[in-house]
């Protein structure tokens, strides 16, 4: 690109937009970290910018200005939220705590630290709970709302909570804003919508004072993490590898343009030609078509280990891996070097599994924290679980060394798969309150059609409780409230890396996602069919396109770049048996289809090690990797040539 590549354009705050600093303190510091605010608010968005909507954070567009308002970075500012239960699972309402949320905030942050400390930007606020925040945009200042000169802030007391009859801060997912130098005699101000009123307890609005003018940033005084932001999604990323680009961040109807003079959609990304490739226009389709394939090859290889990484140290999978889950940064190549050989994945997203605390077992069990979400990337299991209400019998109470294992008859009208991992939660309703178990179930030992014959896990019960279970047996418990928990670890985040593989090679302009996914799986259908032990999966994969040339059209390497070319001629370019085992390493990571998969189902992973799932994904992609780096190297476009020619002179593809 002539003067600036897309790695380091020109900063600048654009027309209509202003930076308003986080504090007061901030405000007087030579370096002020801010947020990027709208002044006129967008009909659809209003006026922060929001790039991302997670479980527990909403992630605005921010910026580091200096003492003279000069845009020096843009960073992205994380913003803890509190009402996390809508649309999740009821049975992980129960494990949701503000404890929970603040402990697993601050492991997210020191997680993005491990993977790449020098773009995050410690404030302090990662641990402590800053004031609650409002922006006077007239002003373009920050606000710390206050009553009678005392500031709000948030109540962490237990204590001082349960006495008003709320519920307490670490106990519960329910948060509240008061004026601490009052005390008892404060206001409180609900924070969350699901949080319970008494008398004394007001909406949040309040902190306005009236105000309309004022814009809410953190009222409830959350914590806040602020990274470095990276201007290429991996959406872009993969567009630009193909021959086109984006750009801009869509912000209601309106586009907040942070790299004014990158390359348009329309140029087909010209302006990176000189930077952004090893192979210019001297090696024509041939290179360009091997580059892309590489550099494609190697992004799936950084989101499989980065994702890898992750679940290593947390031990628990994301559960909702999209294309949105990962940035790209672009490092500095110097002059004439090929900038996109630089790009490293970022996590942009750490995922909203929420792990059970489920007393007895060894096993973990993780749900999703937004059960309703559907996604292409999301298996069919990862979706709204089954629930209802059903009738309990148990049959008999067998005491363990644990506490007491039920066994009984769940009856209901609600149509049930169980998977073997799979557990039901049930809450029974005996003497006045409710006891949470969670079972298995086995179908084929019921005798009538609706039931369903289910065992507890070990679990401790008081005496008085357990008194109360043992004399209920053969008693029919109706309007009883279960829940399928389908066992879902890792393997769903491989099933989603599987789906973004075919977005990044498969899907194009000329294939749609949802095209190219369908016929990946019917290709897995077929290969898992054909299946010999004797014959490698590779092999196995080219006799299914040798017999029927359909499959050249859908699943060819011609979709790797934007460029029309025809599927013969990608064959010519991209030797056939790397193509097969980049079709191959995509079924591997598909759950359950086959013997070719690594995982049986979406829960097979084992405790403790639920990172090893992704072993297989990353040896596939680093062969791939050095297998496609030796074609770069190499004057491979002479051989592909004069393959050509004898092709040309045959009949089909061999």
């Amino acid at each position: 690109m002539a003067g600036n590549s897309i790695k380091d354009a020109p900063l600048s705050i654009p027309d209509g937009y202003v930076a308003i600093p986080l504090s007061a303190e901030q405000a007087a510091s030579p370096l002020r970290l801010c947020a990027v605010v709208k002044k006129q608010p967008d009909p659809v968005a209003g006026h922060l910018v929001l790039l991302r909507d997670l479980l527990d954070a909403k992630v605005y567009m921010g910026c580091v200005v200096d003492t003279l308002g000069r845009l020096q970075q843009w960073t992205e500012i994380w913003v803890q939220t509190v009402d996390v239960m809508g649309g999740m699972a009821s049975v992980g309402r129960e494990s949701v705590t503000n404890r929970a949320l603040d402990e697993r905030w601050v492991r997210q942050v020191e997680s993005y630290e491990r993977l790449d400390p020098s773009t995050v930007i410690r404030t302090g606020w990662e641990t402590q709970h800053p004031k609650p925040l409002l922006f006077d945009l007239a002003k373009a200042a920050p606000v710390n709302p206050v009553v009678d000169g005392q500031p709000w802030v948030l109540c962490q007391d237990d204590q001082l909570l349960v006495g008003k009859g709320l519920p307490g801060y670490s106990t519960s997912p329910h948060r509240y804003v008061y004026v601490e130098a009052k005390g008892a005699n404060s206001t409180f101000l609900a924070a969350s919508d699901h949080a319970p009123f008494v008398e004394g307890v007001k909406a949040l609005n309040e902190l306005r004072g009236g105000r309309a003018d004022l814009v809410p940033f953190n009222p409830a005084g959350g914590l806040i993490f602020v990274k470095a932001y990276n201007q290429l999604s991996y959406e872009t990323f993969v567009d630009l590898t193909s021959g086109a680009v984006s750009a801009g961040i869509p912000h209601g109807k309106s586009v907040l343009n942070v790299r004014p003079d990158a390359p348009t959609q329309n140029d087909g990304g010209a302006g990176l030609a000189g930077e952004g490739w090893l192979y210019l226009g001297k090696h024509g389709r041939s290179g360009r078509l091997l580059e892309t394939l590489h550099l494609k090859l190697k992004a799936l290889a950084d989101i499989v280990e980065t994702v890898r990484t992750f679940t290593r140290e947390h031990q628990r999978p994301l559960l909702n891996l999209t294309a949105d889950t990962f940035q790209v940064r672009l490092g500095t190549a110097g002059s004439g070097l090929p900038t996109l050989w630089t790009a490293s994945i970022v996590l942009a997203d750490a995922g909203d599994a929420v792990e059970l605390s489920i007393e007895g077992t060894q096993a973990k069990y993780f749900v999703p924290g937004r059960s309703s979400t559907s996604s292409i990337y999301r298996p069919a299991v990862a979706t709204t679980p089954i629930s209802g209400r059903c009738t309990v019998r148990i049959r008999q109470v067998l005491p363990e060394a644990r506490g007491v294992v039920l066994e009984g008859t769940l009856v209901t009208q609600e149509r049930i798969v169980p998977g073997k991992n799979d557990l039901v939660w049930l809450r029974l309703n005996m003497g006045g309150g409710g006891i949470d178990l969670y079972a298995t179930l086995a179908e084929q030992t019921a005798l009538a059609r609706g039931e369903y014959r289910f065992r507890t896990v070990s679990q401790k019960l008081s005496p008085e409780i357990e008194a109360q279970v043992k004399a209920a047996q053969g008693v029919p418990m109706g309007n009883t409230v279960f829940e399928l928990l389908a066992q879902m670890s890792t393997p769903c985040d491989l099933y989603g890396i599987a789906v973004l593989a075919v977005r990044t090679l498969i899907s194009s302009e000329r294939n749609s996602l949802a095209v190219a996914l369908d016929e990946t799986l019917s290709l897995a259908q077929q290969v898992a069919v054909e299946y010999d032990p004797a014959v490698p999966l590779a092999r196995r994969i080219a006799g299914i396109f040798e017999r029927d040339g359909r499959w050249m059209t859908s699943l060819g390497p011609q979709h790797i770049v934007k460029e029309e070319v025809a599927p013969e001629q990608a064959f010519d370019l991209v030797p056939a048996e790397v193509w097969w085992d980049v079709l191959g390493a995509i079924l591997r990571m598909i759950p359950g289809v086959g013997p070719d998969s690594v995982c049986t189902d979406f829960g097979d992973a084992p405790s403790g090690g639920l990172h090893k799932v992704f072993d297989a994904a990353c040896a596939d992609l680093q062969s791939l990797l050095v297998r496609t780096r030796s074609l770069i190297v190499i004057d491979w476009r002479a051989n592909r040539e004069i393959h050509a020619v004898i092709r040309s002179f045959a009949t089909g593809l061999k």
